[in-house]
């Protein structure tokens, strides 16, 4: 089960206790799991079988956050798994064992895809480009990672999109790798006149939804 599979969780300190009581979440998969933040908002998560690293600086967006980003990317192809599984502090996978699918199509980009339809950001996609955000989780291969960051060095935030969930989508487009949005996922938001929570317990319940993200409205 999760064959050759590290769980990469990316947050900062003051996410560390949010990431300690969703830790049975990351566990649960029996895979080996890194804990990955900027060097001045260290999360360090002590508890058996999790490493704790960090690289780059604290930012939520702009050009800083997508260069840690980037430095995050390039400390994951230190380990020796071929497959990784990367989260924010705020997305999980409740199902133990990861879809088959996402190891039998490792050339592509997986996440908890959305599709950007925010009027003020239209004008601002390049042209071709597809309308969308890379949200968290992210399933990557080595192969998928060592590609994007082949082409990293040609890519800056774009100042009406300078979020990494966007980022994600520059770095695939760029490096020319198909991506796909999770089977049985939902992306919500925790502003409560949304109705985050209520839409994503009935796609859990009713539609079997496991990849779990419930962004913070506040940020955006």
């Amino acid at each position: 089960m999760n064959e050759n599979t590290r769980i990469v969780i990316c947050c900062f300190a003051g996410d560390q206790v949010q990431v300690i009581r969703a830790l049975g979440n990351y566990l649960q998969h029996g895979c080996p799991v890194v804990v990955l933040s900027p060097e001045d908002s260290k999360a360090e998560i002590r508890y058996p079988g999790i490493e704790n690293r960090f690289a780059g600086k604290r930012a939520y967006i702009g050009q800083e956050s997508l260069d840690r980003q980037r430095l995050h990317l390039q400390e994951l192809l230190t380990f020796p798994e071929k497959f990784f599984l990367i989260h924010d502090s705020d997305s999980i996978c409740l199902s133990p064992e990861l879809p088959r699918c996402l190891y039998d199509e490792p050339d592509l980009v997986w996440s908890n895809l959305v599709n950007d339809d925010i009027p003020e950001h239209q004008v601002t996609f390049p042209v071709g480009w597809p309308h969308v955000a890379f949200q968290p989780p992210y399933f990557l291969s080595r192969g998928t990672i060592e590609k994007m960051l082949a082409v990293a060095d040609r890519i800056v935030a774009n100042p009406m999109l300078p979020f990494i969930d966007f980022y994600m989508v520059q770095l695939t487009v760029e490096a020319g790798l198909s991506y796909r949005r999770f089977p049985h996922c939902v992306s919500v938001s925790d502003h409560p006149s949304l109705l985050g929570v209520e839409i994503m317990t009935k796609q859990v319940r009713e539609d079997g939804a496991i990849f779990i993200q419930i962004g913070r409205a506040s940020c955006r």
